[in-house]
């Protein structure tokens, strides 16, 4: 259904009348468009995908249904609910800084106030003894503009959810930017973390007491420093109450002041799920994206040499996911799901093809280039790079790094598209619904500020099991879990030896990369430059064992025969819509081991390919796997991004709304 362009011209005051007339009853019609179980709304340039709303609807075998789900789509939620056409959502707006002396930042010297105002606190904060790590953080405090005080104040906030960012790496860092993924109505507090070694922690690149299980702690133990020092003011203990803090913390298993929300990305859900699985009363939900469990087969995908039998083409395997226009819509105008072509990939093609260098031949090539293949080594261009880069010598770490990162972005930028993919299916989403226990067809773009099109998958059919085939890259879709065997005996790190370089003596002057100047008129020193995220994403690759322990068997979904899969991979349902609320405090008996979480994957990630997600599903059945078909790793890709804000959302009203209900004693 289509609204044409009306113009109405009101001279009199009997136009005038029609004209209210004619809006109310707009008014009306357009409603129905959201309220009619009978019809699913599209985008335009969607009616030849998924489904149509015409006449061939009904005569599908498919459910119909509209998400409900609270969509706001600025920091105020005043943005009316009638969107003229389709849209993704975005980031926030970065909001404007103030300072501790009540002045707001004015950087496009408008008169207007603002709505809402940002203030930060940094901080540092030490780890255990004899580590020298020192890590920063920091809290963005979101304030609201008081119409009776005529100044920011936090009074009808005071409620307001915290948020936890951990960034992703190993070796990567928070920026401003992640703020902007949380609704300010919603979210009062979103805390950043340099992780050890990374950002504005110090000291930068260190890879000496730096493991997961340190990781771990960290993140409680900046959660405790929050409290303590009363950062966060929804988690102040009242001075009547600070004596009898440490009698409630040992006398109740769950704590007061849980993080609401933990968004991880990448490593950053490799660090969440750890945390979650080691302090379950300090978390109430999460949001992944780009799942990643840093498990052995994932690490071998991207820095694995290739089998020498491989004979595989250039970009060969790509074509996997070309079918999917065709399996989703198949072209006709009613809902139905075209049978895959003859060239969908078979099981013995993805197990030939299970590292990204039989995919990405020629950045392979160069990034291998120089390096002694080691026979029965499958990580000996890894361990090349691990010397160079945390070896002592400034030229072999510089040059390195550069080839690292040349081969990291190159399959970060060019994931698994191809360039005849229709820009129609670019906001195609397939959705694990589990609370229908479903997978359902949903389109990125939303029409008002509570629908969402989708769509049910006939799960007597095998065709959406054959587009989750196509979507692995380096396994099979077997829900049959392999034991991985780990060697508790060799739990250190691989020494690190010196280049030949290093040992010739060779002088940082030889270094042939010209100084440049940076952003802030500094000289770039490329022999003092640490490429931390270079350097620990290598560390932890090449020592996964060491740096994983004791989590080996959590994050490789490998639990003991002794222990039931419920007992580590199940949680809450998340939200279906805004109506579903949950309490402000964990159940003490804590009936499931993780929180509600949501995780959102591109289908075209070739970082982090969407088998760790299915491997999750299919041991996590109360998890919302949430797959964006075209869409690759990075967090600013339009769908990802909207999915993530959306996700936050539906999580952020109802905690919100269940911290209500307590209150009221329902």
């Amino acid at each position: 259904h289509r609204w044409a362009s009306i113009r109405l011209c009101a001279n009199t005051a009997k136009e005038m009348m029609i004209l209210g007339i004619a809006l109310v009853s707009a008014a009306v019609a357009f409603r129905s468009l959201f309220t009619c179980n009978a019809l699913i709304i599209l985008p335009r340039s969607s009616n030849r995908n998924l489904h149509r709303a015409s006449a061939g609807l009904s005569s599908t075998p498919f459910h119909r249904h509209i998400i409900t789900s609270s969509l706001t789509s600025s920091p105020d939620d005043s943005v009316s609910d009638a969107i003229d056409s389709p849209i993704l959502r975005s980031l926030y707006d970065p909001l404007p800084r103030i300072d501790c002396n009540g002045t707001v930042s004015n950087e496009n010297n408008t008169t207007e106030v603002p709505k809402w105002v940002n203030k930060v606190t940094s901080g540092t904060l030490a780890t255990e003894e004899g580590s020298p790590h020192e890590l920063y953080f920091e809290v963005h405090h979101r304030l609201s503009f008081d119409n009776s005080t005529q100044d920011y104040s936090t009074a009808r906030q005071q409620r307001g959810l915290v948020g936890l960012v951990l960034h992703g790496g190993p070796g990567a860092a928070c920026y401003p930017k992640h703020t902007q993924f949380f609704s300010p109505g919603l979210y009062e507090y979103v805390v950043l973390l340099d992780q050890r070694g990374c950002g504005r922690s110090t000291p930068l690149g260190e890879v000496t007491f730096n493991r997961l299980e340190l990781l771990v702690n960290d993140v409680e133990m900046l959660r405790q420093h929050l409290v303590k020092e009363g950062l966060i003011d929804k988690w102040i203990v009242e001075e009547e109450e600070e004596e009898n803090e440490q009698l409630i913390q040992s006398t109740q298993p769950r704590n007061h002041h849980p993080w609401d929300v933990i968004l991880g990305g990448s490593w950053g859900c490799t660090l969440a799920m750890a945390y979650a699985f080691t302090h379950p009363n300090s978390v109430r939900a999460m949001v992944l994206r780009g799942v990643c469990l840093f498990r052995e087969k994932e690490i071998d995908w991207l820095f694995g040499n290739p089998p020498e039998s491989s004979a595989v083409t250039p970009r060969a395997g790509v074509s996997k996911t070309s079918n999917l226009r065709d399996l989703i819509a198949g072209g006709s105008s009613s809902v139905s799901m075209a049978r895959p072509p003859a060239t969908t990939t078979t099981l013995e093609e993805i197990e030939r093809q299970s590292v990204a260098a039989q995919l990405f031949t020629e950045q392979w090539k160069e990034f291998s280039s120089g390096v002694e293949d080691v026979e029965n080594n499958k990580r000996s261009v890894l361990h090349s790079y691990y010397h160079r880069l945390l070896g002592s010598d400034a030229n072999s770490r510089y040059t390195a790094m550069r080839s690292w990162f040349r081969w990291e972005m190159g399959i970060y930028g060019n994931g698994f598209k191809k360039s005849e993919d229709s820009n129609e299916d670019k906001n195609r989403l397939l959705v694990w619904d589990p609370s229908r226990a479903s997978w359902v067809f949903e389109d990125a773009q939303v029409h008002n500020q509570k629908s969402v099109a989708s769509i049910c998958v006939d799960n007597s059919s095998s065709e959406h099991e054959e587009i989750l085939r196509s979507l692995r890259r380096f396994s099979t879709s077997s829900s049959s879990h392999t034991s991985s065997k780990i060697d508790e005996n060799v739990l250190e790190p691989l020494p690190i030896e010196d280049t030949i370089a290093a040992r010739t003596e060779s002088k940082v002057e030889d270094i042939k990369q010209p100084s440049s100047k940076n952003g802030n008129g500094n000289t770039f020193d490329p022999t003092t430059y640490i490429p931390a995220q270079a350097m620990l994403t290598c560390y932890y690759s090449v020592n996964d064992d060491y740096c994983i322990h004791p989590f080996n068997s959590f994050l490789s979904i490998n639990p003991p025969p002794s222990i039931p899969l419920s007992s580590w991979y199940s949680s809450k349902l998340p939200p279906s819509s805004e109506s579903e609320s949950y309490g402000s405090s964990i159940s003490p008996d804590l009936p499931f081991p993780l929180p509600p979480t949501i995780a959102i994957q591109g289908g075209d990630d070739a970082i982090c390919p969407a088998d760790t997600a299915l491997d999750l599903h299919n041991v996590w059945e109360q998890l919302e796997l949430r797959i964006a078909l075209k869409s690759g790793h990075s967090m600013y890709d339009p769908v990802i991004a909207g999915e993530i804000v959306k996700s936050l959302e539906r999580f952020g009203h109802s905690l919100m709304m269940g911290e209500e209900a307590d209150d009221k004693g329902v």
